[in-house]
């Protein structure tokens, strides 16, 4: 088979970026040519991976998130959504002097991947770093059950969005109804964790290919744990919600006196300098790859995003999940507390702490995270996915 161009477009964001990398470098490997579009903060990793970077900015990525998604903000997200994929649609087909043979986005950006796909008789991939959609289970509208109160069909975001979305299928010709546009999965997709996850899996066909989180290759930044043997606990807060020096400074205080080591990464908003001085037991980094810390790792409190999960279950590390006041992170910590997998707990420091020594000493949580390790390890993503891109490659 002769090497292919795949134009890889998922959300400049983190959690939709990085499980992208290891499958991009396995493509790069086998010989395929990578374009990859993305905003600067991404472009070293895209590079490293092999890649071509695409650069663009993105309003939808770097927007600021609320504390709390209400409805009326959840209605307006699908606007945001199109309002900057109409933009980019139109960026990204002027930037290729001539189109790919595969487009590969995901959830966010699946009008502008999904339109050129069609509108230049190319193959598509759609990817779900989030839990797969199809037309029996919907995510989103798990989502929006969590909420308050319904979305209304007459909200003035949710009509401006269809028409908006009936401009974009006109303007690029594509010639089918905006329902079908919105269909919400592809003949070809990529899931980015295992079917043992998935919520509803029975109902998902041989169109989604479950392959795991397709974690990166060890940093060259390493850690080591303490000499004494204390158990380590690791704890953040992701990327996005992640504003809280008073959760790290609590939890610093809260595990002062117990003979655990702490391990905080704090994340870009948070300094090191605001947590004022810190317990002999408490270490605290605005970075430091969780992948060298989660071998040593006795427990890992997180806010119950996917890939952060995905990656401490990989190294076999039971969740304590403080999720934020969002909907997709109360039902990623739901889904891992059904399976076993560890708590979700208030993120209140003594609940922290306790559930910590609890989940430390549950051996039914160990089993089912052992049980869950093993299936990870069994899926060898990156491979599985570059198989999936190739084979779409095919005539």
């Amino acid at each position: 088979m002769s090497p292919g161009h795949v134009l890889f477009l998922p959300l400049p964001a983190y959690g939709h970026v990085m499980p992208t990398l290891a499958v991009v470098a396995e493509l790069v490997a086998r010989g395929h040519r990578v374009t990859f579009a993305t905003t600067a903060e991404f472009a070293p990793a895209v590079v490293a991976a092999g890649a071509e970077p695409l650069l663009y900015e993105s309003e939808l990525a770097g927007k600021a998130q609320p504390e709390r998604f209400t409805t009326d903000y959840v209605s307006r997200e699908p606007l945001r959504c199109i309002t900057e994929n109409i933009v980019t649609t139109r960026l990204f087909d002027k930037s290729l002097p001539e189109p790919p043979d595969v487009y590969v986005y995901d959830v966010s950006t699946f009008p502008a991947g999904r339109a050129l796909a069609q509108k230049h008789g190319a193959r598509a991939i759609q990817l779900f770093p989030v839990f797969a959609s199809n037309e029996r289970f919907v995510f989103g509208h798990l989502q929006a059950a969590e909420l308050d109160e319904p979305i209304s069909a007459e909200h003035p975001a949710i009509v401006d969005f269809l028409a908006k979305v009936a401009e974009f299928i006109d303007e690029h010709g594509l010639g089918v109804s905006v329902e079908r546009f919105l269909t919400p999965c592809d003949a070809t997709n990529l899931v980015f964790m295992p079917r043992e996850f998935q919520i509803n899996a029975a109902d998902f066909d041989a169109r989604h290919t479950f392959v795991g989180p397709c974690l990166n290759p060890s940093s060259d930044v390493s850690w080591e744990p303490p000499a004494d043997g204390r158990p380590v606990v690791l704890i953040s807060l992701g990327t996005t919600f992640n504003r809280n020096p008073e959760f790290f400074r609590r939890c610093a205080e809260a595990f002062a006196d117990l003979p655990w080591h702490v391990v905080l990464t704090l994340g870009s908003r948070v300094a090191v300098a605001e947590l004022g001085e810190l317990p002999s037991n408490v270490e605290a980094h605005r970075w430091l790859p969780h992948a060298a810390v989660l071998p040593h790792a006795s427990v890992f409190v997180c806010h119950a995003g996917m890939g952060t999960m995905m990656e401490a279950l990989a190294f076999g590390v039971p969740l304590v999940l403080v999720p934020p006041d969002v909907t997709e992170h109360r039902i990623n910590a739901r889904r891992a507390a059904e399976l076993g997998l560890g708590r979700s707990v208030d993120a209140s420091a003594p609940g922290v702490r306790d559930a910590v020594l609890a989940v430390a000493a549950d051996s039914a949580i160990r089993e089912h995270v052992n049980r869950m390790r093993d299936v990870l390890s069994a899926l060898d993503g990156p491979a599985v996915a570059a198989d999936v891109v190739a084979g779409v490659l095919q005539p």
